[in-house]
C-alpha cells in the first residue's frame, strides 16, 4: 500500500496536477465552453474488458467471493498465486488457487491479467534482499528457474484456462519493497519472459511490469527502463503493452491522475515508444510516507461517485486500455470504498461502477473540453446516439443542455427529460446527456 521509501510502493501517490484532455471534434453546444483547441479522430469502442479491477477476496465462496456486478477483467495481484506461493519447493507448482480462480473469472465473462513475479527465495540471485513478500522475493531470480515458470504458465494457460489470462511481468518494478534490482535487470528479466512465451507457442499477451508514477524518482526510473535496449532492441519490443500505476495524492483527482498519465507518455515518447498502456491500479485518498497505510479522509458520497465515474470516463478518453480498481473490497485505506464492511453490499461508489459500464460500454470516445468555469464535458459516440458526460471536479454549477439533447442521467441511474438551452446542474458526481445522431 502507500508507500514506504524513495522508490515506492503500493498506495503510490501523486502531485494534483491539471490534467490534458483530448480535444472535442466537434464544438460543444454548452455555454461558456472553451473553444476546441483541435479536431479527433473518435477512439476504439470501449469494451467489457476495459472495466477491470482487482478483489483480494476473491477466493471465498458465496457472494463475498465476487463483486455483485458486471466486471471485465480481473488483475491477480495480492490474491496468494504469486510466483512465490505456487511454487514453494524447487520445480514444484501448485496450481489449485490460481486455477480456481481464474475459473471464477471466465464463469463470470472476465478475462484475466496475472503478475508473474515474486521470486522464491531458493530461485533467488539475492536470497536475503529484503521484500514486501520475504527475503530474495523482490530480486532478480535465475533464468533457468524464471524460464521453467513462465513456459509453466503459458502451458496451463493453453490447456487449462482457455487462452484466457494476459500475463504482466512484474508489478510496481520502480517500487524497492517490490523489486530490488536495476532497470537493466528487469529489462533483461522482460527479455527473458518474451523468449519463454515463444518458446511454448504462447499467444498471451504480455504486459510489461508495472511502474508507479508520482515521484520524480519513480519516473526517472521510468525513464531509465524504457531507454533499455536488450539484444539490439527497446525493452519495449518484447511486450505488447505497458502498464502504470496512476494513483494520485491523498487529495488528488482523476484529472491528477491523467496528468501522470501524459507525464509518462511524455517519457515514453523520448525513446518514441506508442504502445497501448493499462492503468493497472487506481483509487483516492490513500496515504502514504511514513503513515503508509493510514486511514484515508473520508469524503463525500458524491465525490466518492465522481471518483469512479469520472476515472472511467477520463482513461477512456485518454486511450487507455483497461482500467483496474484497487481494490474493490478495500475499507478505510482509501476514500472510495465500494463496498461495505460485509464485502458484498455496495455503495454508492460500487454501484457508479456499474454506471460507468451502462454509460461508456459500446461508445467511441471523441474528446473533452474544460469551460472557463472548470466544468469538464467529453464526448462518446454510438451508431444511434452522442453522449456527452458533464461534471465539475470540486463543486455544483448549473450548465445548459448541448443543443438536441433529448435526456439527462444522474449519477443514481435516474434519467429526465431535457432539452437543448435547459438548464441542468452538475458537480462532482456527473451527468450524462443523450441525444440522437
Amino acid at each position: 500500500m502507500p508507500e514506504h521509501n524513495s522508490r515506492q510502493h503500493r498506495p503510490r501517490l501523486l502531485r494534483p496536477a491539471t490534467v490534458i484532455l483530448t480535444a472535442l471534434a466537434t464544438a460543444f453546444s454548452l455555454v461558456g465552453f472553451a473553444a476546441p483547441v483541435g479536431a479527433q479522430a473518435a477512439g476504439p469502442v470501449v469494451g467489457s474488458q476495459f472495466f477491470g479491477l482487482h478483489h483480494a477476496g476473491l477466493h471465498v465462496d458465496g457472494a463475498r467471493g465476487w463483486p455483485q456486478t458486471t466486471v471485465g477483467s480481473v488483475r491477480l495481484w495480492d490474491n496468494g498465486v504469486s510466483w512465490r506461493e505456487i511454487e514453494r519447493t524447487a520445480g514444484v507448482f501448485d496450481w489449485s488457487r490460481l486455477d480456481a480462480l481464474v475459473a471464477k473469472a471466465r464463469a463470470n465473462g472476465a478475462s484475466v491479467m496475472l503478475v508473474l513475479g515474486q521470486t522464491p527465495r531458493f530461485h533467488s540471485t539475492r536470497p536475503s534482499a529484503a521484500g514486501a513478500y520475504g527475503p530474495g522475493a523482490s530480486a532478480m531470480p535465475r533464468k533457468a528457474a524464471w524460464v521453467r515458470y513462465v513456459k509453466a504458465v503459458a502451458r496451463r494457460n493453453a490447456t487449462q484456462w482457455g487462452n484466457a489470462v494476459r500475463l504482466q511481468v512484474w508489478n510496481e518494478a520502480n517500487a524497492i519493497p517490490y523489486w530490488s534490482g536495476t532497470p537493466r535487470q528487469m529489462a533483461v528479466l522482460t527479455a527473458w519472459t518474451r523468449a519463454a512465451l515463444r518458446s511454448a507457442n504462447s499467444s498471451a499477451e504480455l504486459v510489461g511490469p508495472a511502474m508507479v508514477t508520482r515521484l520524480s524518482s519513480q519516473q526517472t526510473y521510468i525513464r531509465k527502463f524504457y531507454a533499455q535496449r536488450v539484444n539490439g532492441r527497446n525493452v519495449s519490443a518484447y511486450v505488447k503493452a505497458l502498464s502504470f500505476q496512476l494513483y494520485p495524492a491523498a487529495t488528488g483527482t482523476p484529472e491528477s491522475s491523467m496528468a501522470l498519465l501524459r507525464q509518462v507518455r511524455s517519457i515514453l515518447a523520448r525513446n518514441n515508444i506508442r504502445k497501448p498502456i493499462y492503468n493497472t491500479e487506481i483509487n483516492y485518498g490513500l496515504v502514504g510516507g511514513p503513515q503508509a497505510g493510514a486511514a484515508a479522509k473520508t469524503i463525500s458520497t458524491s465525490r466518492q461517485v465522481g471518483n469512479v465515474i469520472r476515472t472511467y470516463v477520463l482513461n477512456a478518453q485518454n486511450r487507455v486500455k483497461g482500467v483496474y480498481w484497487y481494490s474493490w473490497d478495500l475499507q478505510s485505506m482509501s476514500n472510495t470504498p465500494m463496498v461495505l464492511g460485509d464485502g458484498v453490499t455496495l455503495t454508492a461508489a460500487g454501484q457508479a461502477f456499474a454506471r460507468s459500464r451502462e454509460w461508456l460500454i459500446g461508445s467511441r470516445p471523441f474528446g473533452c473540453s474544460v469551460a472557463r468555469n472548470g466544468v469538464y464535458s467529453c464526448g462518446f459516440r454510438t451508431s444511434t446516439q452522442t453522449r456527452r458526460v458533464v461534471w465539475h471536479p470540486s463543486k455544483s454549477v448549473k450548465v445548459k443542455a448541448p443543443a438536441g439533447a433529448r435526456t439527462y442521467t444522474n449519477a443514481g441511474g435516474a434519467t429526465y427529460t431535457t432539452s437543448g438551452g435547459s438548464s441542468v446542474t452538475v458537480g462532482p458526481a456527473p451527468v450524462l446527456f443523450r441525444s440522437p445522431r
